[in-house]
């Protein structure tokens, strides 16, 4: 209730100053006007009635001198529409006439467009829409492409369905972005071509052969990696082969269609027409070898160097504490009765616990065509979790933690016995903290692996 009382004297006081400041303003207004300063008073009432809409003066001032501002607009209109060369400027000086007067009407003050202006502007913004037509198929002509899109751009804020000025409009984007995906898949420059193509078919999928293109480039640059089985001490043999396999998953996610991962099926299919098995792929040369045979342009080899679970057990400590309980007491000099707060010693427990796992993998990047090494690199990741919590067999509400044997009744240490007795009492298993690990580490390889082959591959 006090906080609600405290909102609504705030609000009373935000409309009071409002209010204040309409008048203040509606005032400024009224001078304005008397001093034959009509368009500075226009803006004085409409700063008004924006503050306030229900003031009247500053509404009844603003229809006044408004009127006045707008036909003045409406002048520089007619002007400049009979000088005939500058319909472009007519065309713009009667659309701020028309955008002050809505703004207006939106404060609930009505201005008048007498009507031969209105039928003047359709004759004038029909001539320039011409004009600027004619403009833009010129410009296409002489193959200025963006002059061109920003003319038809003109057209389209005039006229939305002008002649087919939209249609244009979109051959002046589409065509210097065709033309330069074009020459850059002639440069065998593909992921530029791809980008510029790209484009081309996200606005319109059936211009000219972009499409096809586009898949050209894919075609062309695509670069295609083999992710060998990682090695490593045998008793760690299920991480290995879950670290492989969720960096050929994170590898095979990259938002990159020039990056092609061969799938372990695949893999195993090819090599065992070959009488080689991937389990057998152990060192860099039979690796070398296996990625020859699946046609790869790069193979991945890892080592896992270290994986450690460590799965803590539940602590648990006792912990001295108080809880409050009210006695009655008697006034000795007036034999009044009053409720005294007391507290007796009492004990609760706190349990902790830490879960762990330790990972740690090197990776190289191979490629076949050269034997360079693109990329090498290593992994390490911690993941734990905790458990950390109170609990206590009595009121939970009156019990307070104790300090050097006496009962501390700050807030703040109320507040983190508050937060132990209700702290979550789950941790996640060491099984749940491998997956984290290996599939943060799988991550950030396959964002290492895409970045380091986007800059080197054209």
């Amino acid at each position: 209730m006090a906080r609600t009382a405290h909102l609504l004297l705030i609000a009373a006081a935000s409309a009071l100053v409002a209010c204040s400041g309409s008048k203040s303003f509606a005032k400024k207004g009224a001078k304005l006007d008397a001093a034959g300063m009509y368009a500075e008073a226009a803006d004085m009432f409409e700063q008004s009635a924006l503050r306030n809409r229900k003031n009247v003066d500053a509404k009844i001032g603003l229809k006044k001198t408004g009127q006045r501002l707008l036909d003045d607009k409406l002048g520089a209109f007619f002007k400049a529409m009979a000088m005939g060369s500058a319909k472009g400027e007519a065309v713009q000086t009667y659309l701020d006439a028309r955008l002050y007067q809505e703004r207006v009407g939106r404060l609930g003050v009505v201005l008048d467009i007498p009507d031969h202006y209105k039928a003047d502007f359709e004759r004038v913004k029909g001539e320039y829409l011409v004009e600027l037509y004619n403009e833009g198929q010129a410009l296409l002509e002489q193959q200025q492409f963006k002059a061109a899109e920003d003319v038809f751009a003109r057209i389209a804020r005039l006229e939305p369905n002008y002649k087919d000025a939209s249609s244009l409009q979109a051959v002046a984007y589409l065509e210097p972005l065709y033309r330069q995906g074009k020459a850059d898949l002639g440069a065998d420059q593909y992921r530029k071509a791809y980008a510029s193509l790209d484009k081309v078919v996200a606005k319109d999928a059936g211009y000219k052969d972009a499409s096809a293109l586009r898949q050209e480039c894919i075609t062309k640059g695509q670069y295609t990696i083999a992710v060998m089985p990682f090695t490593g001490p045998i008793s760690r043999s299920t991480v290995q082969d879950k670290v492989q396999a969720h960096a050929i998953s994170a590898l095979t996610s990259v938002n990159d269609p020039f990056l092609r991962v061969v799938d372990r099926e695949n893999m195993e299919r090819i090599l065992q027409e070959q009488r080689l098995s991937l389990s057998g792929v152990v060192d860099e040369q039979t690796a070398v070898r296996a990625g020859n045979l699946i046609g790869a342009q790069a193979i991945l080899i890892g080592n896992v160097t270290d994986f450690r679970e460590v799965a803590g057990e539940l602590r648990r400590s006792t912990k001295d504490g108080f809880e409050a309980y009210r006695v009655e007491q008697v006034n000795k000099e007036t034999g009044e009765k009053y409720m005294v707060t007391k507290y007796k010693p009492v004990r609760y427990s706190e349990y902790l616990q830490e879960n762990k796992v330790y990972l740690s993998f090197n990776y190289r990047l191979v490629s076949l065509e050269t034997g360079e090494v693109l990329l090498s690199k290593v992994e390490d990741r911690q993941a734990e979790d905790h458990m950390y919590y109170a609990d206590y067999a009595g009121n939970r509400d009156l019990l307070f933690p104790g300090r050097n044997g006496v009962v501390d009744p700050t807030e703040r240490a109320k507040r983190d016995l508050r937060g132990l007795l209700s702290a979550p009492r789950e941790i996640k298993s060491v099984a749940a903290l491998s997956q984290e690990a290996i599939r943060s580490a799988s991550s950030n390889l396959a964002q290492v692996v895409q970045q380091e082959l986007s800059s080197k591959l054209p």
